[in-house]
């Protein structure tokens, strides 16, 4: 549906209100796709203004068309896509779309640059950070091989990486998502550019790094009056680091207006359900004297990892669950929270024996499993299940919908007949909200959210009393993830269902969990209410996680 006139004018409402100068100026973009058997119309007729340094923000779901409208400014679209004619992007008086191949390789890094989602996919894996900060700034500058490292150090402790000389002969896989995000800052900014495009920079980091990024990212545009395009479906984001706000709905711009504005009256149908989707409400109270349906006491793992060259190794233990206690209830959601590397994981899989402990008592319905080996714990499995991250790598690419659900029902014998199983598959498929008439579909003919309620609809499946959910919902949508919140609330209501709950989104667990225990160096820092421990943390560590989540900007 078009958005009438007055809510996407093709000019922004607040033009030539302020003194800042027009720097890219986008109008009429429309982008289709030639695919097999005809074309997507991708983006249609978007236009948006952009000031010296200043922050847009391009805002809605997955397939809304942001990436694709950021990409046209790049040129960096596939050779199946397709400009509309009517199209014009003039960045400080030149229309991008009608230079060279050689012009725009100029022009990238130069006057525009992106950073991704992902920096591991986007950092050459066999060269070190320094090669490849080196290639950038020699691609458009004349300097010495000793200059452009010298520059690349200074760009490094720009971008406020710790120790940036030793820095520039890691790999990227030997520094963590944080720090190849910051790479990837300094690499996009090493020429200096006019124009950022920042594409969801933040979305798989923890809470406390995110922080640290997009606070990054505005100092360098103050300091260097840079003009910042910022992709993103995180509201909070938004209203924190962006002046104006465009609103992406399949291909089209449904509103815009400045960032206070559109939050305080938002006017779009669609833009008031962005608004409406951050996590709300609160889990259902559970009764006291509810049943234990798993315990842990003083559980503790450890790996042995080795340091030193193959002629001098020197192996040391890294003790990842440090003799933690954990008692989850039916009908209980336990939060499990702290950053990356903290232990939330490595717990949560011990518990339910996926990896060994080496210390500690582990209780499932009140039958200790610590000391079952792979072949006992098979009885168990059906009642204990697990939801992954990424649905994408947990789903087998080459198995049917019926044939991902069933596998769980054949190999633990659920089911008399093939019959059975299948009504059973078709179930678990309306249980978790999706239609019964999937069964002969591939996982990746869903989208993100869609295949997270096929990875839960599998769990459900087998009639467990205990599910590990981590991290369901970090790559999601807003709207997508106000599902699956909703979905796991009635399915635990119906079925009885306890979760442990691991995530770094404070806002998700605040919302789902009646419990919640954070974690810091395989260790636990503080426990309690959802309420107690989110609205008055008794820890420096926790304080920061919540300010993080609720308040970015502080």
């Amino acid at each position: 549906m078009n958005a009438p006139d007055d809510l996407a004018p093709a000019e922004r409402r607040d033009l030539g209100s302020h003194n800042r100068e027009l720097i890219l100026d986008a109008r009429n973009i429309a982008v289709d796709f030639k695919v097999e058997g005809g074309t997507v119309h991708a983006v249609h007729d978007v236009s948006f203004q952009l000031h010296k340094g200043e922050t847009i923000a391009l805002v809605g779901e997955s397939g809304s068309g942001k990436s694709v409208t950021a990409r046209t400014i790049m040129r960096l679209l596939t050779k199946r896509a397709r400009i509309g004619a009517q199209a014009r992007i003039t960045l400080s008086g030149k229309n991008i779309l009608e230079l060279s191949e050689n012009e725009m390789r100029r022009l990238r890094g130069n006057d525009v640059t992106m950073i991704f989602q992902e920096p591991m996919s986007s950092l050459n894996p066999v060269y070190t950070i320094g090669q490849q900060l080196c290639e950038i700034l020699h691609l458009h500058n004349r300097m010495s091989r000793k200059q452009a490292m010298q520059k690349a150090e200074a760009l490094l402790e720009e971008v406020q990486i710790p120790e940036p000389g030793a820095r520039l002969r890691q790999y990227p896989h030997q520094l963590s998502g944080g720090q190849r995000q910051r790479v990837m800052i300094a690499m996009a900014l090493a020429n200096r550019p006019d124009v950022l495009i920042a594409d969801e920079p933040t979305t798989a980091l923890d809470v406390t790094v995110q922080a640290q990024i997009l606070n990054l990212i505005k100092d360098l545009k103050d300091k260097y009056g840079m003009a910042v395009i910022l992709i993103t479906h995180d509201l909070t984001v938004v209203k924190q680091f962006s002046d104006y706000v465009y609103v992406m709905q399949n291909g089209r711009v449904q509103e815009h207006n400045t960032t206070d504005a559109l939050f305080a009256a938002p006017r779009h149908a669609y833009t008031r359900h962005l608004l409406a989707s951050e996590p709300r409400g609160a889990a259902k109270p559970i009764s006291v004297d509810s049943p234990t349906v798993l315990e842990g006491r003083d559980v503790k793992v450890a790996f042995t990892l080795k340091r030193g060259g193959f002629l001098n190794p020197d192996f040391f233990e890294l003790i990842a669950v440090d003799k933690l206690s954990l008692n989850l209830k039916k009908y209980e959601t336990l939060g499990l929270v702290g950053e990356s590397g903290s232990g939330k994981t490595t717990f949560g899989q011990a518990l339910i024996r996926l990896i060994g402990n080496q210390g500690g008592e582990i209780f499932f319905d009140g039958e200790a499993i610590h000391t079952k080996d792979r072949q006992a714990m098979r009885p168990l499995r059906s009642r204990m299940q697990i939801v992954f991250q990424d649905p994408f790598a947990s789903l087998n690419p080459r198995m049917s919908v019926r044939q991902i659900i069933e596998e769980g029902l054949i190999v633990n014998n659920i089911g008399a007949n093939s019959k059975e199983r299948v009504e059973r598959v078709r179930q678990a498929l309306r249980d978790a909200g999706m239609p019964d008439t999937i069964l002969n579909r591939f996982p990746h003919e869903f989208s993100g959210g869609q295949r997270q309620r096929l990875a839960i609809a599998r769990a459900i499946a087998l009639e467990p009393e205990f599910i590990l959910l981590d991290e369901p919902t970090s790559a999601l949508d807003l709207s997508v993830q106000a599902q699956i919140i909703e979905l796991l609330r009635k399915l635990q209501d119906e079925k009885g269902l306890s979760y442990l709950f691991i995530s770094h989104d404070l806002k998700v667990v605040k919302a789902l969990c009646h419990r919640v225990m954070v974690m810091q160096y395989g260790k636990i820092v503080e426990q309690g209410p959802v309420a107690d421990v989110l609205e008055r943390p008794q820890t420096e560590y926790t304080s920061r996680l919540v300010r993080a989540a609720f308040d970015i900007a502080a």
